[in-house]
This record gives structure tokens, sequence and C-alpha cells, in this order.
């Protein structure tokens, strides 16, 4: 349980009594849609989870904590949070590999259904920014083995 403490310790902050309510809110929103994630598959359940891990780590001590330990998606937070809000090097490179093959395809399809191409052109400039953004803002750490 130090792991936990020391993980509360250090991303735990305080705020004002209304941005606190509107945090723990908000968290508890994207909690809803991480749990129905464990039911629905297909449905994404850590990516809802860490934000509201986020959101409680700004609002409420014990929901936090909650999110930290519970036994569907706690294990992954925790991780998160324990190697300093890091992902694995492979898992960069397999988002940005997605990014580019999902806006592709996006790009075509919306230039096939007639669109003079603003549309196709925004989905690729936006998947260009999410690719530069997932690999030089998003820290990364050593694939374990």
């Amino acid at each position: 349980m130090s792991k936990v403490e020391d993980i509360v310790s250090q991303y735990l902050h305080t705020s004002s009594p209304l941005k606190r309510k509107v945090y723990v809110f908000l968290g508890l929103i994207l909690t809803f849609f991480a749990i129905i994630g464990i039911f629905i598959p297909g449905w994404p359940t850590v990516s809802w989870a860490v934000p509201a891990a986020f959101l409680f780590s700004l609002s409420s001590e014990r929901l936090f904590r909650w999110s930290l330990t519970n036994r569907f998606f706690g294990s992954a937070i925790l991780e998160y949070y324990s190697t300093g809000k890091t992902i694995p090097k492979h898992s960069k490179y397999i988002i940005a590999s997605l990014i580019s093959l999902m806006s592709i395809v996006s790009a075509i399809v919306v230039f096939r259904l007639g669109d003079p191409g603003y549309g196709s052109a925004t989905i690729l400039f936006v998947g260009i920014l999410g690719i530069i953004y997932v690999t030089f803002i998003v820290k990364s750490r050593k694939s374990e083995k």
C-alpha cells in the first residue's frame, strides 16, 4: 500500500470547493463510461478511467485512492502513475501507426463520398497533429521485456 500512498502524496492537489465539485462530477461521468467498458466488448475502459483518475487527483483523495486500487482498472492506472505517467515506447509506435491508418482510411472514405477535399484534408491534418502529440509530447519508458 505504500506505493499507493506515494502516488497519492505526489499527485493529489487540492482545488477550490467549486472546482472540486466540478472535477468530481466530471470524474464520475468518466468513471461511468469506464464501467460500461467492462461489460461491452470494444468499448474502452482505461481510456476513460485515466482522465477520471486525473480529475479525482484534483478533487478527492478518497476517489483518487479508489481509482488506483479498484479491481477492474486500478492496476493499469496504478502502473501509469507509478511509472511517472508514461507509456511503453512500443505502445507509442502502435498508437501512431493506428492514428495514421485510421486517418488515411477515414480521409479516403470521406473523399469518395463526394467531399471536395476539405473534409479529407481536415482529417489528415488532425491525424498528423495526433501523431506529433503522441510522438513528442507523451512521455515514454522502455518497453518491458
